[in-house]
């Protein structure tokens, strides 16, 4: 069995951390390295990972100053030594079974990379699927490229990759939406990838943080970044799908101003004159390919009637608040 390391960064996530080192230390592929990065947590977080770690010889903990999410996943590929690396939310968890599937799919079809789908886990009753009927794909590099670039493949936390791909690439320190940002990276530097549609990763919904970062302007300029560099990265690649790069781009820049107009105020102006100069600099016949019909119409409406977008985004936020409450 080959070295697996998983990363698991840590921050005040006490309720849900036992759950989640639980169904790592018995994965039934056991040759684990279980890197446990507590990132400056102020609760009994960091307690918890020494607990494990005085148990299980596999574990090793790293305590840091907080320096969020990335820095985290970033410290634990530094000291990773696993020829294989996974990463875990820290409230997420796994299926048992989910490393020996993955594992074997990879070496089997000799693949750089295998993801599976997620359960998305609100409550032991409340568990959605995605698709579940064990099916294998398989994708070369350009198809794997090209569906990273376009919104596939993003999530970090549902693939066990090949050490050699992740190489030289980092996540961005201290912006949200990290994944977005590197994984088109990685798969630049891949051949073969699957996906298997088993679930065998619960994703956590946390409904409040879905309102937070969906109206949080800072957060969604983060979002908007990612996609610049993607759109950047396909020009400079000189890839056959720009275009779809370009109206990705104006998706992400009209979700940044709906947060803004939802919540309007003077410390978040500077996102709107940003993505107000991306509109201006980007936006032409091919930017509405990739848009719903309701992103097509503030596309168009923008610096024409803009009062369209701002009633659209006072009804979206109220709406997503009353969901949460429910």
């Amino acid at each position: 069995m080959k070295l697996l390391s998983v990363i698991v960064p840590v921050y005040n996530v006490e309720p849900y951390l036992k759950q989640c080192i639980e169904s790592i230390i018995h994965q039934t592929y056991t040759c684990l390295e279980i890197i446990l990065v507590d990132d400056g947590s102020t609760d009994n977080s960091g307690t918890i990972c020494d607990m494990y770690a005085s148990q299980d010889s596999r574990i090793k903990v790293i305590h840091q100053h907080n320096g969020g999410l990335s820095a985290a996943r970033n410290r634990g590929i530094d000291e990773a030594t696993g020829e294989y690396i996974a990463f875990v939310d820290s409230d997420d968890f796994l299926d048992l079974t989910m490393y020996s599937v993955l594992v074997d799919a990879l070496e089997q079809h000799q693949l750089d990379i295998i993801e599976c789908n997620a359960f998305r886990y609100k409550s032991e009753n409340n568990i959605k699927s995605y698709k579940n009927d064990g099916a294998l794909t398989i994708y070369n590099h350009d198809e794997a490229l090209k569906l990273s670039l376009c919104d596939g493949f993003t999530a970090a936390w549902n693939k066990l990759y090949k050490r050699s791909v992740i190489d030289t690439v980092r996540f961005p320190i201290g912006r949200k939406f990290e994944d977005s940002a590197t994984s088109y990276l990685i798969m630049h530097n891949a051949q073969k990838i699957g996906h298997i549609d088993t679930c065998l990763y619960y994703y956590r919904l946390n409904p409040n943080s879905i309102t937070q970062t969906s109206f949080d302007a800072k957060s969604r300029w983060d979002f908007v970044l990612g996609y610049i560099e993607r759109l950047e990265f396909a020009m400079q690649q000189r890839l056959p799908y720009v275009d779809d790069c370009n109206s990705l781009l104006m998706k992400s820049v009209l979700s940044c101003l709906t947060a803004y107009y939802a919540q309007p105020n003077e410390s978040n102006r500077i996102y709107y004159e940003k993505c107000a100069e991306l509109v201006r600099q980007y936006r032409n016949q091919y930017s509405y390919k990739m848009l719903s019909t309701k992103y097509k119409l503030f596309l168009w409406a923008f610096n024409r009637f803009d009062v369209i977008h701002k009633l659209g985004a006072k009804l979206s936020y109220w709406r997503k608040q009353i969901r949460v409450t429910k």
